[in-house]
């Protein structure tokens, strides 16, 4: 069987990586158009068309779902950059973009993680919990690291374990744009201190879990629902929803 030219795969790639990140034809979290019909467009065949897209996948510009399709999660070749965010819609398409983002960096991490990446992510998640347990307790942290630091090792530790250096700087600059930019976010995180603390220790848990047995559609799940419920958790008219009961949300894991 005579393999696809590498030289078409890479004229796709650069065409759609040309629509995507400088002409702008597809926003974070749009889908791709199907295999068949970019081979149309492009006059190639699908297995050219499958080589772009890996291309793309690699690179962290698409996330592919089995049965689902290809779809954006970062637009730009360079460093993920935000600007100030200071309204609702934003906060719910920043969350839009990290939910595609780390679902699929938690995928990669159950399928590649060493046992050197599942003792650093387990290391990073009993920080989280050994600081939970030292606010319920009044104990203070003698440390300078904030809740939110800690939340931010414990996925940067997941991204390590994904082994893809694309992934894993998108989201270290991503957080740390969130950190110094979103306003309403820090705010609102610091003002139900005890509460997020609480949800991120079970949530992580289910994370962490999925990925030490190495169940890759399990983890991606769990991060996306994880993202899901961070948002929601802040959005206007929701905090409600979510003090239901974090029992409800497990049956998604089941």
């Amino acid at each position: 069987m005579t393999k696809p030219a590498p030289s078409l795969g890479n004229y796709v790639y650069q065409q759609l990586l040309q629509q995507i990140c400088v002409d702008n034809l597809y926003a974070i979290g749009a889908k791709l158009p199907p295999e068949e019909r970019l081979a149309k467009e492009f006059g190639v065949s699908r297995p050219v068309v499958r080589i772009a897209l890996a291309q793309l996948r690699t690179e962290g510009i698409i996330q592919s779902r089995q049965g689902s399709g290809s779809y954006v999660i970062r637009t730009s070749q360079g460093a993920v950059k935000i600007d100030q965010v200071d309204n609702w819609s934003d906060i719910n398409q920043f969350y839009g973009y990290r939910a595609h983002l780390e679902s699929e960096i938690a995928r990669l991490a159950a399928e590649r993680a060493t046992a050197e990446d599942r003792e650093r992510i387990q290391k990073a998640y009993y920080h989280v919990v050994d600081d939970y347990y030292k606010n319920t307790t009044g104990e203070a942290s003698k440390e300078e690291e904030s809740d939110m630091d800690r939340d931010c090792a414990f996925h940067l530790a997941i991204a390590a374990a994904a082994h893809n250096h694309f992934y894993y700087e998108s989201l270290e600059r991503l957080l740390s744009e969130m950190k110094q930019s979103m306003f309403l976010i820090t705010k609102i995180f610091e003002a139900h201190k005890k509460r997020h603390v609480e949800i991120l220790t079970e949530e992580h848990g289910w994370v962490l879990n999925a990925i030490l047995s190495g169940n890759a559609t399990q983890a991606s799940a769990a991060m996306l629902l994880h993202i899901q419920n961070a948002r929601d958790s802040i959005m206007p008219n929701k905090q409600a929803a979510q003090v239901q009961g974090l029992t409800e949300r497990t049956s998604v894991l089941a």
